[in-house]
């Protein structure tokens, strides 16, 4: 079993080895470089995929191969939503969720109901070494996204798991900015309150620019699965001449924008970023960014540590086991079992059958 510290000093490459020959009396073209097959997984309710598709595909809002990926395969919980993505976007759809095993070159998950049975579906393409995107956020038990984990380091298997908002140039922007606040005291930002799981993207933008190491996490809401109110702070560690400092999101309805402020003894720093009405200059600046990390991570650079990976899910659930648990209390990350989780969106999504085979 892999421990944790080995998650932060694994190193997942991939040599990618470029053929070539030495040519003495005759002149050849070389063969054009064949596109990178991507195996697209729960297509279809409530994923990203139709954002990355309209992005990746020829067929989609650019009308051209904006990357060097092509979606050549999909699965569904729904055959009948597989189909209906794979005439759409002009790949192929598979009956069981590992029979892209030996078709494609990395598979990425998009939905969000299936993640309580991502690890199992993730299983077979991990153990053969298939870099793959895990879909947010990422497992709903500690022992789960330990299992991939330790899979990914046994197999030397390259893995991604983020966000939209980790991608985005103003997390980098703010992090070297930080220095202008001088001491940090408090941190506050605004999130999307319809459901908590698309509020961890502005969490976990949080964690790109102040650091993965929180102390203690706490969330105050009506329901997490549709809040109405909600209230999530972060007890940050801090580091040398930094002391521990708070960070809290707030609720609001209907709010896709990202909007950050770090205050400290010496001034304070703002982000923000409104999406554009333009739907095109929304895919390109918003999401893109995301999916040329996904690439990369693809050919064999891996975009973070399996320790970063394990500590954004870590910090997301102890959120969920402070409300469910501990009535919003300020809780210790390291409190949360390795075998709890919450309350699935969708029970019974992944009929379990398919496994036992």
């Amino acid at each position: 079993m892999v421990n944790r510290r080995t998650f932060l000093n694994s190193s997942v490459t991939a040599a990618v080895a470029a053929p070539f020959a030495t040519v003495a009396t005759q002149k050849t073209e070389a063969p054009a470089p064949r596109k990178i097959r991507v195996g697209a997984l729960n297509v279809g309710e409530y994923t990203f995929w139709g954002i990355w598709a309209n992005i990746l595909s020829p067929k989609g809002s650019f009308g051209t191969n904006l990357l060097n990926m092509e979606i050549t395969h999909c699965w569904d919980v729904n055959s009948k939503l597989a189909q209906k993505f794979a005439a759409k976007y002009d790949c192929k759809a598979v009956a069981q969720y590992d029979a892209m095993v030996g078709q494609v070159d990395a598979i990425a998950f998009g939905g969000l109901y299936e993640v309580p049975w991502q690890h199992r579906l993730a299983r077979p393409y991990v153990d053969a070494g298939i870099p793959t995107y895990l879909s947010r956020p990422f497992s709903y038990r500690l022992r789960d996204i330990d299992s991939i984990l330790n899979l990914a380091v046994k197999r030397g298997t390259p893995l991604m798991a983020t966000s939209c908002q980790e991608h985005l140039y103003q997390a980098s922007h703010l992090k070297q900015r930080l220095k202008n606040c001088g001491v940090i005291k408090a941190v506050h930002g605004i999130c999307h309150s319809d459901e908590y799981p698309a509020h961890f993207h502005i969490q976990w933008f949080i964690l790109k620019a102040l650091g993965h190491d929180v102390e203690k996490v706490s969330l105050l809401t009506d329901d997490e699965r549709k809040a109405s109110y909600l209230q999530e702070t972060m007890l940050f560690k801090g580091w040398d001449g930094q002391p521990s400092f708070l960070a809290s999101l707030h609720a609001a309805t209907n709010i896709h924008n990202l909007y950050l402020k770090v205050m400290g003894d010496r001034g304070t720093e703002t982000i923000t970023m409104d999406r554009s009405p333009d739907r095109k200059e929304e895919l390109y600046a918003y999401f893109a960014p995301q999916l040329v990390d996904m690439q990369r991570t693809f050919e064999g650079n891996s975009y973070q540590s399996f320790d970063v990976i394990r500590k954004k899910t870590e910090t997301f659930l102890a959120g969920y086991y402070s409300h469910l648990e501990r009535g919003g209390a300020l809780i210790p990350v390291k409190s949360v079992p390795m075998d709890w989780s919450p309350r699935h969106f969708r029970p019974g999504w992944v009929d379990e059958s398919i496994f036992e085979n």
